[in-house]
């Protein structure tokens, strides 16, 4: 699978993004066919910025791909996302651009922006992770928990397959860790998503962005300590002046080192 994360359309984006999916589309290249993005595909969640997602899922989608997506903060409005109101435009917008996404035969389970893809033995479990609910330092409200119904959903649908054999992987935009220098904020009390999903059912990775930086880890969870695998992924945006630039290129059975492919 072709993995990206904080694409930014609309934020001095490069064509960098046609090499992207060339590569995505490539069989041999990503012979699984699996595209997983973790979130902001838009910069201010405008108009313009939405029709070049619209076009890049939907050269995607045509050319028989299965796209695992995930709402970012910067999809539900400017760049601070849902920190001061609801932007019901840039909702409607995000809901959209998901739709094909959700249509897609692969998808066994749909609640809100949150889904449930199968491909053949891998589930994917995305969780959309920029909900309001911690208080920012600022005393603005912050963006970055996913929901304890978010979770108790997936467990139940999960509970209610047959998931036997199959590795799963979680997919979000925020992380659940938080490294010491980092200004992005991990995701607020990872412990129940831990107890009650990755410990639960024994999640094989955990996949997310928003940091703009590739690394890739056999490590544990931050408060529990369950051994998990971690992607997090980098951008092609010209927004990310630190890390380097480029995308991962990852084939199953997804326990060995992925490509980092640097553009």
């Amino acid at each position: 699978m072709v993995c990206i994360s904080d694409i930014h359309f609309g934020a001095h984006l490069s064509v960098r993004v046609s090499r992207f999916a060339e590569i995505a589309c490539d069989r041999q290249r990503n012979p699984d066919g699996i595209v997983i993005i973790a979130g902001d595909m838009t910069q201010h969640a405008a108009e313009p910025e939405y029709r070049e997602a619209e076009a890049l899922l939907g050269s995607l989608l045509e050319a028989g791909l299965r796209v695992v997506l995930t709402p970012g903060n910067h999809d539900f409005g400017s760049w601070v996302g849902e920190y001061l109101y609801t932007n019901r435009r840039a909702r409607g917008r995000y809901r959209r651009l998901v739709e094909p996404v959700l249509r897609q035969r692969e998808i066994v389970a749909v609640e809100d922006y949150d889904s449930i893809m199968r491909c053949g033995g891998n589930i994917f479990v995305s969780l959309r992770s920029t909900h309001r609910g911690k208080p920012h330092s600022l005393g603005v409200i912050g963006i970055n928990r996913i929901r304890k119904r978010q979770v108790e959903w997936a467990a139940s649908m999960l509970a209610s397959m047959d998931t036997g054999g199959a590795s799963i992987h979680l997919v979000t935009h925020r992380s659940l860790w938080r490294e010491s220098g980092d200004p992005h904020e991990g995701i607020y009390r990872p412990a129940f998503i831990e107890r009650h999903l990755l410990e639960r059912f024994g999640f094989h990775s955990i996949i997310h962005g928003h940091n703009h930086r590739y690394l890739f880890a056999c490590t544990s969870t931050p408060r529990l300590g369950i051994p998990v695998i971690r992607l997090s992924l980098p951008t092609i945006s010209r927004r990310n002046r630190k890390n380097r630039i480029g995308f991962v290129r990852w084939d199953a059975p997804y326990t060995g080192v992925p490509e980092f492919i640097e553009l």
